[in-house]
């Protein structure tokens, strides 16, 4: 009897490190995958053919197009985590595995690749940039939103640390052309239903970064506000 007390005891603590241990092995996972995936992003972008030139001078066109489009005519915009998003498909330009670009927030230790469209399986990769907002190339006028969770199991960290970013905080933008430094200008949290906080704001070139709010609850969504700097 007392060997099955001490089997079920031995059980138990390796089921209770397993549970301590799953979430920073997932995030190491996590990061581990995006790395390889930022690796290819970057190899494609530095191929110099006709070809490719042309797909990217093709993809920015439309992208400009679409952004100043957005400007003009308005905005209708949903909640990123409330409903399946569409996705745009990137690979017809070369990028195999349909990534954007990635964000870097070096204040919280995050570094994500932005895929183009709310979808369930995009915000399972990392960072999303939310459908009827700014494409994330920067220009006057603009207001970039991008979302990902804040670290729940399968997910990794992401945005877990979101509330910890602090007004002046550097975050940075890689697309396919260049790289957008923007500074952080505010933070505060809203409900899913407040739109008009995240909607393009008159002669600014803005980047806005959201998710759930708190840890743990998606009864609010926690909004940081980052502004183009500089020159770059």
């Amino acid at each position: 009897m007392k060997k099955v007390v001490n089997i079920i005891g031995l059980v138990f603590i390796v089921a209770a490190v397993c549970l301590l241990l799953y979430p920073k092995v997932i995030n190491r996972y996590n990061k581990r995958n995006t790395e390889l995936k930022i690796k290819e992003f970057e190899e494609t972008v530095s191929v110099q053919t006709e070809e490719n030139t042309a797909l990217l001078d093709k993809l920015r066109e439309e992208i400009e197009a679409y952004n100043l489009s957005l400007y003009e005519n308005g905005q209708e915009i949903q909640d990123p985590f409330f409903y399946e998003g569409e996705s745009v498909d990137l690979t017809e330009y070369g990028f195999e595995n349909n990534m954007f670009g990635y964000i870097e927030i070096p204040e919280i230790d995050v570094k994500l690749g932005i895929y183009l469209g709310a979808t369930w399986e995009n915000m399972y990769l990392g960072a999303v940039h939310l459908d009827n907002t700014s494409m994330p190339v920067g220009g006057i006028n603009t207001n970039c939103v991008i979302a990902a969770h804040r670290g729940a199991g399968r997910y990794g960290d992401m945005f877990r640390n979101i509330n910890k970013i602090q007004l002046g905080d550097s975050v940075k933008i890689v697309n396919p052309w260049e790289e957008l430094e923007y500074t952080v200008t505010d933070t505060f949290a809203i409900s899913p239903d407040d739109i008009d906080k995240i909607l393009i704001q008159e002669n600014k070139d803005m980047l806005t970064l959201v998710s759930c709010h708190p840890y743990g609850s998606s009864k609010y969504r926690y909004i940081v506000y980052c502004e183009r700097s500089g020159d770059n």
